[in-house]
């Protein structure tokens, strides 16, 4: 080998032994960053037997990835359906307790019970009417807190939706940083680390699924297939519906001009919080509206008697809503208590007519039937049915409170191993470096003794 072709291989292996260890310093300085994969060098033999780094590799698992995006849009989901459920749950309060729905009604038992123990006793009446005005109140703030439950589920949609759009057009910029510099043959992986970081936000509000083609170009869809980009992004599109009552319906999440969001989506997405916050609004909610719906409706049958009703309310659909007590037997409204023990009956105007009284504590016994979208079935009383609805929504709650728990582990388990295989490891960086450090002293040996002989041969001639 001749001294030219030595020092050439001696200068090409510093330069590329110095660009190994500039890759492995970016690696350190992104070891804090998980969005940031290892690179490395992939060094080639030339035709005259030096060394150069052919192409910058970054570390990849497409399989774990794809496992952990679709951990994390399975995991917003679940915790936008919990999110809502938790704040819900905490208004409610437990049946046992005075402001939950349920255990008023079951006092407002008891106080009808001891008016008909003392139909004589007004005191006893008032106290029925005072327990009344405590269960239309309860409805009416559960009926309005359900209302704007939906209505900050709906503005979620609204929000994830900006979010999501501004997303796509930073993945139009990163994937053309991608797909240029792959043609070019120069280093794309921090532009691919950029685009899988924003494909793996986009999953917190909606299933992502990925398509990647010639020169790393990608498309991207919604988990239920409809195109979200193809070379350029398509129109994610929500209108907010505002205020909510009893009768709204919320607009559609379109994407590509497809609904999926809807029932009757042909292509309905499963994940990421939009999902979760659209079943919130549109189902859960809604199935548990009707149940207060159907309790105030019982409520205002059960007391119903012209005169001596206990209960008013504007009718279908807003029963909870707008349950109240009725003026005529109430004192505060210019009413009587004796027109609610008496209503249509008690002519002669007994002062210890207990009759009435005593029908409605059978009535509080009496199965009655139920609207069945309520999904508490048929065949329970009002206090059963009252308290049931609690206990649906409860099991709502811990259904989805597991569920959420599962998916956050899964998604911790996929994070953890798709850092492991693509990664920096601060230790095995740093031995890297030392090794290459060794590799650079050795060129430089090697050039400086090639240049020590070509001093020589000129010092002969």
């Amino acid at each position: 080998m001749s001294l030219d072709a030595a020092s050439l291989i001696a200068r090409q292996a510093l330069l590329t032994t110095q660009q190994q260890i500039m890759l492995s310093g970016r690696n350190i300085s992104a070891a804090a960053d998980p969005t940031r994969s290892r690179v490395e060098g992939v060094q080639v033999t030339t035709w005259d037997g030096s060394v150069r780094i052919g192409q910058v590799r970054r570390a990849e698992d497409a399989a774990i990835y794809n496992a952990m995006v679709r951990a994390v849009s399975t995991t917003a989901e679940r915790d936008a359906v919990l999110a809502h459920l938790d704040t819900l749950s905490n208004f409610m309060g437990d049946t046992a307790l005075e402001m939950s729905p349920a255990a008023l009604i079951g006092e407002l038992e008891a106080a009808v019970a001891a008016y008909a123990n003392q139909p004589d006793d007004p005191l006893f009446g008032r106290a029925v009417v005072a327990t009344a005005h405590d269960v239309a109140n309860a409805l009416n703030e559960v009926a309005n807190e359900i209302n704007l439950t939906r209505e900050r589920a709906d503005e979620n949609i609204d929000n994830a939706v900006t979010r999501l759009n501004d997303l796509l057009v930073d993945f139009h910029d990163v994937n053309d940083d991608v797909v240029n510099a792959t043609v070019r043959g120069i280093d794309a992986t921090v532009h691919l680390d950029k685009r899988d970081a924003l494909v793996a936000e986009m999953n917190e509000y909606l299933g992502v699924t990925t398509l990647v083609r010639d020169n790393n170009d990608m498309a991207l869809f919604t988990d239920g297939g409809v195109t979200l980009f193809d070379q350029s992004a398509r129109a994610v599109e929500f209108e907010r519906t505002t205020p909510f009552t009893v009768a709204t319906i919320g607009g559609d999440l379109i994407v590509d001009g497809i609904p999926v969001t809807s029932d009757a989506s042909p292509m309905p997405s499963s994940y990421g919080s939009i999902v979760g916050d659209a079943a919130i609004r549109d189902d859960i909610f809604v199935t548990f509206r009707l149940q207060m719906d159907e309790v105030a409706r019982e409520l205002v049958d059960l007391f119903s008697d012209g005169v001596g009703s206990l209960f008013t309310t504007t009718g279908p659909p807003d029963y909870a809503g707008t349950i109240a007590v009725a003026a005529d037997v109430d004192p505060a409204q210019g009413g009587s208590v004796e027109n609610l023990r008496d209503g249509t009956g008690n002519p002669s105007g007994y002062a210890a007519y207990g009759d009435r009284l005593q029908s409605l504590l059978d009535a509080f016994e009496t199965e009655q039937t139920w609207d069945t979208d309520a999904q508490l079935g048929d065949d329970r009383t009002l206090n059963n049915f009252a308290a049931g609805s609690i206990s649906w929504l409860e099991g709502w709650r811990k259904a989805v409170a597991d569920d959420a728990d599962t998916q956050r582990a899964i998604l911790e388990g996929a994070s953890v191993a798709l850092a492991a295989e693509t990664g920096v490891n601060m230790d095995d960086e740093y031995a890297r470096q030392l090794e290459l450090e060794r590799s650079f002293a050795a060129s430089s040996r090697l050039l400086a003794i090639v240049d020590e002989m070509f001093n020589n041969l000129m010092s002969a001639v």
